[in-house]
């Protein structure tokens, strides 16, 4: 474009007006007087003053247009949108560079082609729509199109048209969203990529508008319940109102969760309705996908996934778990089956009975207790046995050995019962054991009735002497096997020939057996007692420190001679004399008890009624 420049200097300016004075002159001037002429001659000095001023503001105004001009020029040129303009014919006359690169050409050779060229057949067409919709409304139309260009992968762009007059054309401008189209490609093949997935999986895909409550159901989410393709609905009522009733508030509930921001992800087992009026166990897992800005939740896409055959195997296992607990509860032998580790993992009725009366277990299930604690309450913290337990139940679990079973019945002093312990595994991957206590006390009594009428003395009801003798020797070998205290104590009624004497010799019967009767009151149940002849007597501690034997032995003489015993309406006051050893090097009965004998003859010839310790 091109401007006309007003004149520079006064010498340009008055060669104009002279060139412009002939056309001026009139015919009908007349000579003027010397006043009119100086005045006239001011009047043009003013006017070459004006003109002059007038020229310089002028020079002036030009001098920014043409900056304001240039600068908006680079402006268009360099515009990070593409600006274009059009003839009423379509053909481009006007191009900044942005243009040029989404047209994908040279400016210069851009200019003069028709717009149109640039697009597809179909998009031609739409565009020529917006150019007649231009011409005829208000409105600027617009939308996104795609430019072919020649060697080159098509620019996707947001095209806005406004209208210039009739006779200029239009302005496009030009928005390159080529990027953004393929982000948006990308995340399309993934979506339907991960949803043809859950569909080859079996999993019904669905994707809620959590704003408008429309959601789209996948096929396979239709085909779970038995709906052909759409016709499940597009809702979320539609879900909703097929909940089980006596699931539905739950699976509100942790929907809400989710949806508020309290769990990471939805996940629900319920029951929903199938179309024919049964019901289907579905495993239903969600996520938000996308919240506003004050983080209420827009988008979420989730899965159901169908666990019916799953739901209806844990039910027959539990139904199967509740036959076999109620077959283990309605055995009279206490059952628990432990881990590999030896941990109590169930129990039967008979087992929590009996460990939560006696104070053996942490709770009223018994499970997560250590079996080897129990039984070591059970059995009074008696080592042998809990040692013997330790090492046949650590057999049985690595294999060496098909089953375990003591060898003796355990002594339960708490409920003062006897109990036959086996160990059975079960042959599993989890390596588990099955543990069982049978009560044999009524055949623990009759054997040891047995062996009382057999070993025991018939007169006082202690042991026989050589019955004392044999369990004395054993228990003196586990007491060095597993180094144990171990104290004998010899007992000898003080003047007992006297009694026979004086009283006669049912009196001394008497006598003897009320005094181990006394004797017996004292002891443990684990404390022995035997007749060794005529008034001597020998008690056996096992497990008894030289502490423990003393006071043992002090409270036997003191219960003895407070205890008198009536015979024909007398009451006969008695003695004891007690002798006592403990175990130290010896290696027989025998040897221990000659110490605890000549202890007692000590304490008769040191005045009777007495204890003396064996000396080495």
């Amino acid at each position: 474009m091109v401007y006309r420049k007003n004149p520079s200097n006064f010498g340009e300016l008055r060669e104009l007006a002279e060139k412009r004075f002939p056309g001026h002159l009139t015919s009908d001037a007349t000579a003027l007087t010397l006043p009119q002429a100086q005045r006239i001659f001011e009047e043009l000095e003013i006017h070459q003053i004006e003109l002059e001023s007038q020229n310089e503001h002028l020079n002036t105004a030009r001098a920014q247009l043409e900056l304001a001009l240039n600068q908006n020029g680079e402006l268009y040129d360099h515009a990070p949108v593409g600006m274009l303009s059009l003839d009423p014919a379509g053909t481009i006359t006007k191009l900044n560079l942005a243009g040029a690169n989404l047209l994908g050409g040279e400016r210069a050779r851009l200019l003069g082609s028709r717009f149109g060229l640039h697009l597809s057949d179909a998009e031609r067409l739409v565009f020529n729509a917006w150019l007649e919709r231009a011409s005829t409304s208000s409105d600027a139309p617009g939308g996104e199109l795609s430019l072919v260009k020649k060697g080159l992968p098509a620019a996707h762009v947001q095209i806005k048209l406004t209208p210039l007059s009739h006779v200029l054309g239009w302005q496009v401008i030009l928005v390159d969203i080529t990027e953004r189209r393929q982000i948006e490609e990308k995340l399309r093949v993934n979506e339907e990529r991960w949803k043809l997935a859950l569909e080859a999986a079996g999993d019904g895909v669905w994707d809620w508008n959590v704003q408008t409550g429309e959601v789209v159901f996948s096929k396979r989410f239709g085909q779970l319940f038995g709906f052909a393709e759409n016709g499940y609905g597009h809702h979320m009522e539609n879900w909703n109102s097929r909940i089980h009733p006596d699931d539905k508030r739950r699976v509100m509930a942790d929907m809400q969760a989710h949806l508020s921001g309290k769990t990471a992800n939805y996940f629900n087992e319920h029951r929903g309705q199938c179309k024919d009026g049964s019901w289907k166990w579905v495993l239903s897992r969600g996520t938000v996908v996308s919240r506003t800005a004050q983080g209420q939740a827009m988008r979420m896409i989730g899965t159901h996934v169908d666990i019916t055959r799953r739901k209806q195997t844990e039910n027959e296992l539990l139904l199967a778990s509740r036959f076999q607990q109620a077959v283990f509860d309605s055995l009279a032998a206490q059952i628990a089956i432990l881990d590999r580790h030896g941990t109590v993992l169930q129990t039967n009725a008979a087992w929590r009975k009996n460990t939560i009366c006696n104070g053996c277990a942490k709770s009223a299930a018994c499970s997560g207790t250590s079996y080897l604690e129990v039984l070591n309450c059970m059995s009074g913290k008696d080592p042998q046995t809990v040692l013997a337990v330790t090492a046949g139940i650590a057999a049985v679990a690595s294999g060496e050995v098909p089953d375990f079973q003591l060898q003796h019945p355990f002594f339960a002093p708490l409920d003062r019962r006897w109990f036959i312990m086996k160990a059975t595994p079960v042959h599993d991957a989890e390596k588990r054991i099955v543990v069982s206590h049978e009560d044999v006390s009524n055949l623990k009594e009759a054997e040891l009735a047995n062996s009382r009428l057999a070993n025991t003395d018939a007169l006082t009801g202690a042991l026989s002497r050589r019955n004392f003798l044999d369990l004395a020797e054993q228990e003196l070998t586990r007491s060095t096997r597993y180094e144990l205290p171990l104290m004998v104590l010899m007992l000898d009624l003080d003047h007992f020939k006297l009694i026979n004497d004086q009283h006669g010799h049912a009196a001394g019967d008497a006598v003897l057996r009320g005094f181990v009767q006394t004797v017996t009151g004292v002891l443990r149940e684990s404390d022995l007692i035997g007749r060794l002849g005529g008034e001597e007597f020998a008690v056996l501690l096992p497990n008894t420190a030289l502490e423990g034997g003393q006071a043992l032995a002090q409270r036997i003489l003191e219960s003895v001679r407070a205890s008198q015993v009536e015979v024909e309406g007398k009451r006969l006051p008695y003695t004891v004399s007690i002798g006592a050893s403990c175990l130290s090097i010896e290696t027989s009965f025998s040897a221990l008890l000659g110490l605890a004998d000549a202890a007692l003859y000590r304490a008769k010839n040191g005045g009777r009624d007495r204890l003396e310790m064996g000396q080495r």
